[in-house]
């Protein structure tokens, strides 16, 4: 953990000299500044470490940053799902350069500029192929061999079903649950919600075929 925060402490180093320079040369707010990550590590979590490949919040969710006065208003934060490959987009809509209508993701100009579209997305789909045996055999990764899944997350609801085992899924309340404590399979009263999480996977993997 000490390792990797001194990493960062590089990465923030050397962002703060990139400002300094903008700011001097008076560029700092003609420039769109976006600080992000790769998925984090587990550090214990879910009986987890040295792993990132699961479907839980602390893996998927990724920070993201972005600072452009001319556009975002100072303190601003997004509530819709977004996603990393809203990214690409968002900087060219910025940039008013013409947005390939096949480049998945979508702008988040809206979004920062405080509006909220009544047609943005209501789910994310989030998915992971099983690696090989032979990649993840020796390594400390061992434990998330056959551990390829699909998954469907909304505001409120997370299912998470397994590829290569059998009766191991995984539905989560996450207002309720925010650590993904309790799975809520085969809890009474639940049937309806699983079916319609499942029904919701099967259309975004539909819309991704």
């Amino acid at each position: 953990i000490r390792d990797r925060l001194e990493m960062l402490l590089s990465i923030d180093e050397g962002l703060g000299k990139i400002l300094d320079t903008l700011e001097r040369t008076g560029q700092l707010d003609d420039t769109v500044v976006v600080v992000t990550s790769d998925h984090g590590y587990f550090y214990g979590e879910h009986g987890l470490n040295a792993e990132r490949r699961l479907a839980y919040e602390e893996s998927v969710r990724i920070p993201m940053a972005i600072r452009y006065p001319r556009l975002i208003k100072a303190g601003t934060t997004i509530d819709p799902l977004t996603l990393s490959i809203d990214l690409a987009p968002t900087l060219l809509d910025i940039g008013r350069a013409e947005i390939d209508p096949k480049l998945q993701g979508r702008s988040l100009a809206p979004l920062l500029k405080g509006e909220q579209p009544d047609d943005w997305r209501s789910s994310v789909l989030i998915e992971h192929h099983s690696d090989p045996e032979q990649y993840l055999g020796r390594s400390p990764l061992r434990r998330a061999l056959n551990m390829g899944y699909k998954t469907v997350r909304t505001e409120r609801y997370k299912y998470i079903q397994y590829t290569d085992l059998q009766d191991m899924d995984e539905l989560y309340d996450l207002e309720t649950d925010p650590y993904e404590l309790e799975n809520l399979i085969g809890k009474p009263g639940t049937e309806s919600l699983l079916e319609n999480m499942k029904q919701e996977l099967a259309r975004l993997l539909a819309e991704t075929a």
